[in-house]
């Protein structure tokens, strides 16, 4: 029976009139060992059955038969056999009595046949108890099965449009999240997708929730959302959400997020705060909030012209494919990667990363801070989406390259085309070689993240160019995969990488690219 039936969830009146309720004379004593007074032995319990219950009719349904009668501790059901005869009276009425009682015991045992499987009925009883069915029994759902269905149908839901479906797997008791995942899903009917999964990848069962929700069972799970966007993503993009789900009348359903700890490593989606728009060609996407379509114009021209950039510095196999996004303002940009302060930012490369062995980097995208970027000219426009685009084009070798050379290798790509003069390419680092500033050592990952950062980006570019003038773009391109994988790069790793490829120590490298610049300087 369907739980969201209008009608309460209650069956349809009984076609079969209920037995009158006899009126039942004292019980005699036990017959055995164990048996209680007044019943006849049960036949042999069903499979898996110990002794016999009569089955539990459904919540709100009462079942047909006759009544049970009141019956003092000890007392088993009655109805097991025909009742004693009553005790001897006047002939003619003893007659009557004995035929009424006989009738009643006759219409009590079929019904408790009909109604008990665990006793075998007579052969005249068969045709009663063929037209008999037992209630239905609805055994609890399985969050093991049901989930995953529950999930399924969202995923489906949303790809289809289907409005009505994807809120039948919300708990629509919670008012405010119903409304807010009905937003949602109008949301999510503006963005392209081709593919959309979800996975519960973690769970956990929590008595507080459930009282919270008024729920029989509540579970909280942290869910992995696989998509890809329509004509552009050959990998997959992971995302994390999490999600209360709670099973009430015998159907799961969403009711509200995970708790706190869960919550906080959520992923946000630009698709979260509103509705979306796209502009497009044949490599790239934008994807932008309405309202911003001047700047995503300027964008998409920049990024068709950065991937002849980029391939003329990098010759790895990449997607040759990128996604912008463009959020409405900073801190919907940091939301976006998880970020706390993006000021002096102006766009990150973000990517998923598969969990596993296998650890793949999927779904690359490219995070503009609009508050930055919107007056930009197009020469810096184009230096910014190729810094970002070469990110993109190398992130398949994973995170354990330094960022000397992470960051190093996309700003040498990207001012590479320029043909300016070392010093109006690098100006920090010219500023501080001026200042006396510049000690002459190679920049560690953190200085990339400090207040001089702007040093080390152009201390970072100035080394790559070196190498690329010394020893050539392919012995910068060697250098750069020697440090592939997702272990973090140490210094006895570092100067091993240099000595492999550049066969000079990571000491020499330094001190002969620090006489470098100052020649430029």
């Amino acid at each position: 029976m369907d739980p969201t039936d209008p009608g309460g969830g209650q069956p349809p009146a009984s076609e079969r009139p209920v037995p009158p309720r006899p009126a039942w004379p004292a019980p005699p004593a036990a017959s055995g060992a164990g048996q209680a007074p007044g019943s006849a032995p049960p036949g042999p319990p069903a499979p898996g059955q110990h002794g016999w219950a009569p089955p539990p009719a459904p919540p709100g349904q009462q079942g047909w038969g006759p009544p049970p009668a009141p019956r003092p501790s000890g007392w088993g059901p009655p109805g097991w056999g025909p009742p004693p005869p009553p005790r001897p009276a006047r002939r003619r009425v003893g007659w009557v009595v004995a035929g009424v009682v006989g009738l009643l015991a006759v219409a009590l045992v079929a019904a408790v046949l009909a109604v008990r499987p665990g006793v075998q009925a007579g052969p005249g009883a068969s045709r009663a108890i063929g037209q008999q069915q037992r209630p239905a029994i609805r055994l609890p759902a399985d969050p093991g099965i049901e989930l995953p269905r529950l999930l399924e149908k969202r995923a489906r839901a949303v790809l289809d449009g289907d409005r009505a479906a994807f809120l039948a797997t919300v708990d629509k008791r919670q008012k405010a999240f119903y409304k807010r995942q009905a937003t949602l899903f109008g949301y999510m009917r503006t963005v392209p997708f081709s593919t959309l999964t979800y996975k519960i990848t973690d769970r956990r069962t929590s008595t507080r929730p459930r009282r919270h929700y008024h729920a029989d069972q509540a579970i909280q799970a942290q869910v992995q959302a696989s998509y890809q966007l329509r004509g552009q993503d050959a990998s997959p993009v992971l995302a994390r959400h999490s999600y209360t789900f709670v099973l009430t009348r015998s159907v799961w359903r969403i009711a509200g997020p995970g708790d706190s700890s869960q919550r906080r490593r959520d992923d946000t989606e630009i698709w979260d705060s509103g509705p979306v728009r796209t502009v497009r060609s044949t490599r790239t996407l934008i994807v932008l909030h309405p309202g911003q379509e001047t700047l995503a114009k300027r964008l998409l021209r920049v990024a068709d012209r950065a991937y002849a950039q980029v391939r003329a510095a990098w010759t790895g196999p990449w997607e040759r494919k990128a996604v912008i996004l463009l959020p409405k303002d900073e801190p919907e940009a940091e939301k976006l990667v998880g970020a706390r302060d993006l000021s002096r930012v102006a766009a990150v490369a973000s990517s998923s990363v598969e969990s596993g062995a296998s650890e793949r980097v999927l779904g690359n995208r490219i995070v503009v801070n609009t508050d930055n970027v919107a007056h930009y000219n197009n020469l810096n426009l184009q230096v910014l989406i190729t810094h970002e685009m070469t990110h993109v084009a190398t992130r398949t070798l994973g995170d354990g390259v330094p960022l000397l050379l992470v960051e190093g290798f996309a700003d040498w790509a990207a001012l590479k085309p320029l043909g300016y003069p070392f010093a109006v390419t690098r100006p920090s680092l010219a500023r501080a070689v001026r200042e006396g500033r510049f000690d002459g050592t190679l920049p560690g990952d953190g200085q990339f993240r400090d207040e001089d950062a702007a040093v080390a980006y152009d201390e970072g570019s100035a080394f790559c160019l070196w190498v690329a003038d010394t020893y050539g773009a392919g012995k910068l391109q060697a250098l750069y995969r020697e440090f592939r994988g997702s272990d973090p790069t140490g210094t006895t790793e570092l100067d091993r990488g240099f000595r492999r490829v550049l066969h000079l120590s990571r000491k020499q490298a330094q001190d002969r690219w620090a006489a470098w610049v100052r020649d430029r300087l």
